[in-house]
């Protein structure tokens, strides 16, 4: 039990790290493929994510030293199948017309180690049938797979970071892990008749993709902003390894381009950016979509939420300089604009959670919506 208790707990521990890593792919993923994330949906990846790690862990840990495995002798593979049980006959007074022997039986670890190679892979059974709708055959073969890769990672001797298997390759798991996976495959009603089904989350997530969140918007704005960086940096550095070293060019490239992606680019795409398109976003308003239009809608969000702070900051510290103002006023002048433009930020979230649209949208009669609506009459 002490084995089992720190392979869960291993699994448990670093279960953050490996979720920190998956996220953003996953986010990315959710946001284009459905137009939003269903809660119901991460629960299900996220603990199959956990379970897989789980069961991985069950099977590699506890790691032994270099030296204590290429000193073992014992068989590293068996071939016989059933095996298992012979094993738990020859170790226990087992007979099938006395039942006074089914009790110490049980309690033979050969059994509680059989029990053990079932009930691992009934989990995946159960995801496999209620959240990737797979049919019976399907179950079965992805569950003799998982078997597999197992068994192989143990008879390579954790991928020959060993010199031989520190655990047997037995034949006798795969047949009781793809065993566990089939069970899994029908105690999947279990889940189907409380929770959601598939399709019901599907519907849950295009309904969602109506409205556009945050976290929408900001991956929208890291896509864009990473696909613009990189040609920018990538022109950049043709031209001055292959043409000229001139900052002046680099500067007009710099503009070129920007104008290109934010600009023109969302004319070409119907309004939107790429990263717009990746995510099923677009500009909307009620007059037609042009390039001044949208040099409107930029110049504003940034003249409000990040030029107009700035601006009114150099005028205090121009102010503070030339003695105008004490060095007293200006550090309050500094806490008030501070808390002012922290206030603005907290306002324009709020709006952004209850749907409201921010005053640089008003201004400019642009706003960014969903297009997914588009895109589901396009796959009818």
């Amino acid at each position: 039990m002490s084995t089992f208790s720190y392979a869960i707990k291993m699994a448990i521990i670093l279960f953050p790290i490996v979720a920190l890593i998956f996220t953003i792919p996953y986010i990315i993923y959710q946001y284009h493929k459905y137009g939003s994330i269903s809660s119901y949906r991460s629960i299900i990846v996220y603990s199959f994510l956990l379970y897989l790690m789980t069961a991985y862990f069950l099977v590699i840990l506890p790691l032994p030293s270099i030296e204590t495995v290429s000193q073992m002798t014992t068989p590293s593979y068996n071939l016989i199948p059933f095996h298992f049980i012979s094993e738990i006959l020859s170790l226990s007074s087992f007979s099938a017309s006395d039942f006074a022997t089914y009790f110490p039986t049980l309690q033979n670890p050969s059994v509680y180690e059989s029990l053990f190679n079932i009930i691992l892979t009934v989990p995946f059974g159960i995801y496999l049938h209620y959240y990737f709708e797979f049919d019976f055959k399907k179950t079965a073969f992805y569950a003799f797979c998982l078997t597999l890769f197992f068994e192989l990672t143990q008879l390579s001797g954790l991928y020959f970071i060993y010199p031989r298997g520190y655990r047997v390759f037995d034949v006798d798991d795969l047949i009781l892990n793809t065993l566990g996976g089939i069970i899994g495959y029908f105690l999947a009603f279990i889940p189907l008749k409380i929770l959601p089904t598939r399709k019901e989350i599907d519907e849950e997530a295009k309904e969602k993709a109506k409205s556009v969140s945050i976290l929408k918007r900001s991956m929208t704005f890291l896509i864009d902003f990473f696909l613009y960086s990189i040609f920018l940096i990538a022109t950049i550095y043709l031209v001055h390894k292959y043409l000229t070293n001139s900052f002046f060019l680099k500067i007009g490239i710099g503009i070129l381009w920007t104008m290109f992606y934010y600009l023109i680019l969302p004319n070409i795409l119907k309004g939107r950016t790429l990263g717009m398109k990746f995510f099923h976003l677009k500009f909307y308003s009620d007059k037609k979509i042009i390039w001044y239009r949208i040099v409107n809608y930029y110049f504003w969000k940034l003249f409000i939420y990040v030029f107009l702070p700035i601006f009114l900051l150099i005028i205090g510290y121009v102010l503070w300089k030339n003695n105008n103002i004490s060095t007293t006023f200006f550090e309050y002048y500094e806490i008030v604009l501070a808390a002012l433009t922290l206030m603005m930020y907290l306002i324009a979230l709020l709006k952004r959670i209850f749907g409201m649209p921010l005053s640089y949208e008003k201004i400019s009669h642009m706003s960014i919506i969903s297009s997914m609506e588009n895109l589901e009459k396009s796959q009818e």
